[in-house]
């Protein structure tokens, strides 16, 4: 079984309009829904193996804050640029080329290539993944290149907004 938990960096700050989009930072409240998720991931013992983020300041601080809370550090937590505002396809490309060694990842990106990554996978479709959100997909698979529609076991997404979770099919 492989999972992919792919999370929207929290709500980023557009107070400083001489900031390129890249060296956004994330506004307080992205700051405290980075926290409860990661205490939220935590309790529910949802560690991944591995983060990888984009390199733009406000994912870049929301996966800081969810590794530190899960304890994940050094060659556990990496930057990649390729996860800054990639198309549909790179996201995919990194994810099947991972090592099968991996159980489990933790992509942290932007709209829309979050959302197009998760309804490649899913029957019914959902909307843009909102700021603060997590989507969790678990397939029956032991090696990353093999993950498919086909074999997605279980999806649920998480926000801000309802941490209890909705099952996506």
């Amino acid at each position: 079984m492989k999972r992919i938990y792919l999370v929207r960096h929290g709500k980023s700050d557009w107070d400083d309009l001489n900031l390129n989009d890249i060296e956004r930072p994330l506004k307080e409240r992205g700051v405290m829904n980075s926290h409860e998720m990661g205490e939220h991931l935590k309790e529910l013992k949802w560690v991944p193996e591995l983060i990888m983020s984009s390199p733009a300041v406000r994912a870049y601080e929301t996966a800081k804050i969810i590794a530190e809370q899960l304890d994940i550090t050094g060659a556990r937590f990496k930057v990649d640029s390729k996860l800054y505002l990639p198309d549909f396809p790179t996201v995919l490309k990194i994810i099947l080329y991972l090592s099968d060694d991996l159980e489990s990842i933790m992509i942290i990106g932007h709209e829309p290539s979050l959302s197009n990554l998760i309804n490649h996978f899913l029957h019914t479709p959902i909307e843009a993944v909102v700021t603060g959100s997590l989507t969790a997909m678990d397939f029956k698979v032991k090696k990353w290149r093999d993950i498919s529609p086909d074999n997605l076991a279980k999806a649920v997404h998480k926000s801000r907004h309802d941490m209890s979770g909705k099952e996506l099919s």
